[in-house]
């Protein structure tokens, strides 16, 4: 087993946790669907989530050329997909027993801590993207997701204001869904 395989197979672990994570959620939502209310902000910023994850994991072939050296190496790369994995754990609400849920003051709840998760994650996945052997010629089309996307997501963080919120989550899917037609998945 290469290096390679070795951490593939970790990261595809902690991929899928996230993404079982994430579908736990909305099978757990699905089921108490009458105690729900307001879910636009819970289905679209879940499914960003699921393309973000998807991306990621598709993304992470081209590390076969990078020949990871130092644990310090190892960490930053398999940092992003663990911080995947906690952004699941932070949008997913806990239902209690008959509880009644409005899930978009529990969105307005944690929107701090998932919009700052989700920078944590781009700023790990581009300073992992440095050690790629084709960084440098690839830099500026590497750099056009996250420097739309983490303004975006930090003036979420600044305001409460549900227009803004719905235009941005607008904007992101839209940029996800686009790219998800346009981007060549590099290295396979």
């Amino acid at each position: 087993m290469s290096k390679f395989e070795f951490i593939m197979m970790f990261v595809s672990v902690v991929v899928a946790f996230s993404m079982a994570e994430l579908m736990m959620g909305w099978g757990r939502l699905i089921r108490v669907r009458h105690r729900l209310s307001r879910p636009l902000f819970m289905i679209g910023w879940s499914f960003w989530l699921l393309l973000l994850i998807t991306f990621h994991y598709l993304g992470f072939w081209e590390y076969q050329a990078v020949d990871l050296r130092t644990v310090s190496e190892m960490l930053l790369v398999l940092s992003a997909p663990i911080v995947l994995v906690l952004l699941t754990f932070v949008l997913t609400p806990e239902l209690r027993h008959f509880q009644r849920l409005d899930l978009e003051d529990h969105y307005f709840r944690i929107k701090n801590w998932f919009f700052g998760m989700a920078i944590l994650f781009f700023v790990i996945a581009a300073t992992s993207d440095v050690l790629l052997p084709d960084f440098r010629e690839t830099l500026l089309s590497r750099m056009i997701g996250p420097i739309l996307i983490v303004p975006s997501l930090a003036c979420l963080i600044w305001t409460n204001k549900r227009r803004v919120h719905y235009a941005v989550l607008g904007f992101n899917l839209f940029l996800l869904i686009v790219s998800s037609y346009a981007i060549n998945v590099r290295a396979l």
